[in-house]
């Protein structure tokens, strides 16, 4: 019994993460983006990364276009009726073929410093569920 409320806490633990790490910036601006459209969210994900990133504007369009297609991609899975379970694994697997595309565009530098706000912001979203 103890190791089924363990799953579902680590599940639920792991769940938050990658929502908050898909949507790095939403985790910052929840209350500016609430009832915002997959567009506007996308867009401000984008900018988000243009200034964090200092992306040129062949990236930026290149990026948009990369935000917009995985916000419309995870919106019907985050709506879905589905298990906590599935909805993470489906999230998971796009948030990995985002990540990839974005490699692609961010040089090397960029995706480095990609990643360690993201780490940054995972540390946080992990503490943040200790202390709760």
């Amino acid at each position: 019994m103890k190791n089924r409320k363990n799953f579902k806490s680590l599940l639920t633990v792991f769940t938050l993460l990658f929502l908050l790490i898909s949507n790095m910036p939403f985790a910052q601006n929840a209350g500016k983006l609430k009832g915002s459209t997959v567009e506007e969210r996308a867009s401000f994900q984008t900018e988000w990364m243009k200034e964090k990133l200092h992306l040129d504007s062949v990236q930026v369009q290149k990026v948009k276009d990369i935000n917009l297609k995985f916000a419309l991609k995870n919106e019907p899975i985050m709506k879905s009726s589905d298990g906590k379970l599935a909805k993470f694994r489906q999230l998971k697997s796009n948030q990995n073929e985002k990540e990839a595309e974005l490699k692609r565009v961010f040089s090397k530098e960029q995706f480095k410093q990609y990643e360690v706000i993201k780490d940054e912001l995972q540390d946080k979203m992990k503490e943040k569920m200790r202390n709760q």
